[in-house]
Order: structure tokens, then sequence, then C-alpha cells
């Protein structure tokens, strides 16, 4: 019998932890295809079915419950000898910068930071506002940037950290709270509050611009909370990431909906210099970011207020 290697056991955590092959894949940065490939394989190998398929969760069988419980110590002890070996080597010293180019990234990073300085306590870190990633990369005023604009060229590399979507926020008495997606000529008919000024807005420039599509009138706004009053209070409509919005529906009196009929994804990434020395620590806070946003995913939100 063929040897079980790490990847098969990080596979099959990914899975029973997420019930769902696509949010497996996303996990551990693999294609759909090439997950189902490596199931199929190791099952192959091992002579017997790990998963029960259905058409909505993947279930562990009674040999893949047995399976994973080794798994779940197999992994846990690589990982603590791995971070023990990195305490070691570095002396737990150093410094780790990290910029992000999104004010909502604020929400959830100070709860990143806590989980990162547990395990590296004496590593110091500083948190900033990138402006210009390439330039900011250079200078080495960060070592990687939290970016949902990751465009990979010779200088710079990016690692997915997670997927998420775009949403439009707004009253719950609002005109179009019946809708169960918002159009793109929607937005001009209304105020549209931005976190940022119309020529740095990508929403505005990639997507209303080109189509002739003027919102009444556009407001900036600097801070995710202000604009979340503003809405609530009937101002206008707001763009926010589904994740950054999720638990502030419950506290106040606003509605989101999908953007476009299949909805507006976009993909958060860590861009660094591609030929810069990446130490341990750097890799486990972005796969502590990677971790916990995958756990925390919300459903979609409701079509219907």
């Amino acid at each position: 019998m063929q040897h079980l290697e790490i990847k098969h056991l990080r596979m099959i955590a990914a899975i029973a932890e997420t019930g769902n092959m696509t949010k497996a894949a996303a996990r551990l940065f693999l294609s759909q295809s090439a997950l189902s490939q490596q199931l199929k394989d190791i099952e192959d190998k091992l002579q017997a079915a790990l998963f029960f398929r259905t058409r909505k969760v993947m279930l562990l069988t009674p040999v893949g419950r047995k399976l994973l419980e080794s798994a779940k110590q197999v992994i846990q002890t690589l990982e603590d000898a791995e971070l023990e070996i990195a305490r070691t080597v570095s002396g737990e010293q150093g410094e780790l910068k990290v910029g992000v180019q999104c004010v909502f990234c604020y929400k959830w990073l100070p709860g990143a930071v806590r989980v990162f300085q547990k395990k590296f306590p004496n590593i110091e870190f500083e948190i900033g506002t990138c402006r210009d990633l390439a330039a900011d990369l250079a200078s080495k005023k960060f070592d990687f940037v939290i970016t949902a604009t990751a465009e990979p060229d010779d200088q710079h590399a990016s690692q997915p950290l997670f997927a998420d979507q775009l949403v439009c926020i707004m009253s719950a008495d609002h005109p179009l709270r019946a809708r169960a997606f918002i159009r793109y000529e929607d937005f001009g008919d209304y105020n549209l509050i931005s976190h940022a000024e119309k020529g740095a807005s990508r929403f505005y420039q990639l997507l209303l611009k080109p189509k002739g599509i003027e919102p009444k009138r556009f407001m900036p706004v600097g801070q995710p909370q202000a604009i979340v009053e503003m809405v609530a209070s009937g101002f206008g409509l707001g763009i926010m990431p589904r994740w950054a919005i999720s638990g502030t529906l419950e506290t106040h009196r606003i509605i989101a909906r999908p953007i476009g009929k299949g909805g507006l994804p976009v993909t958060w990434y860590a861009a660094f210099l591609r030929n810069s020395h990446i130490p341990v620590f750097q890799q486990e806070f972005i796969h502590i970011v990677s971790k916990m946003k995958m756990d925390a995913q919300p459903g979609l939100l409701p079509e219907r207020a």
C-alpha cells in the first residue's frame, strides 16, 4: 500500500471541515478537479471510500472519521514542530510589516494579529495603509500587502487568501429592498456613498463610468461605520465586502443585495516581492488570515428582507 502524505491528510481535513469540495479546494489553493482527482487517487490506494457524496455536503464514512482523527494529530504535531523550529532559528525576534489597501480590512485584522502574537510574542508587528503597492513593497515599507487587485508580474507574486463578494447595502425601507439583486443602472438613480474618492473608487471607475452610469451624487466617506450609519439613515447606497457587513446586518436597519444577477466576486491576496525571503512567521500570518476567513465565510445573503 502506498504511504499517505501530509497533503492527503490536509485534503481530508479540509473537506471534512468545509463539507464542500469547492470550499476545500479554495482553502488548499487547488482547482476543484485537481482536488477530486487527489481524493480519488487516495481512495483507490486505500481501497476504501472516505466520504459519502451527497448533493449538498460531503460526509465522512467510518473509515474517513478514523483517518481524520489521525490526520488532525499529525497536522497539529507537524505545525507545532515547524513553529518551534522557526522560533529557534529566529530567536523569536523579527518584524512583520503588513500593508492594507482597503479600510474594511481593519475590521478583522486585529483578530488575526491576536492569534499570531500568541504564537510569536516577540515579533514586532506593524500595520499601515498602502497607497502604492509597487512602491511600498520596493521600498520595504511593507513585507506584504493585503489587496483585491493583485497583478503578478516579474517583480511581484501573490498568494490567495480568501474569496469574497461585493454587495450593495441600503436602508431597510429603501425602494430597492424587494430586488433579488441590484442592477448596475440602478446606481444612476441614487446617491453612492463610498469609502474612497471618486477618482480612486474602483467600483465607479471600472464598472459604472465605462457604462455611462453616474450616481445622483458621489459621497466619499472615509470610515466604514460612517458609511453604514449614512446608509441606514437613507442618504444613499453603499458598496461593501460581504464578510465586512454580515455582522452589521443583525444590529442595524440595513439590508444587503448582490450586485448583478451573478453577484460581484472578488478575491483577496497577499502580494509581495517575487524574490524576497519569506520568513516562517510571515507565512504563518498569511495562513492564519486565510484559515480565519475560510472558517468564517458567511452564507449567501438573503434575497428578501
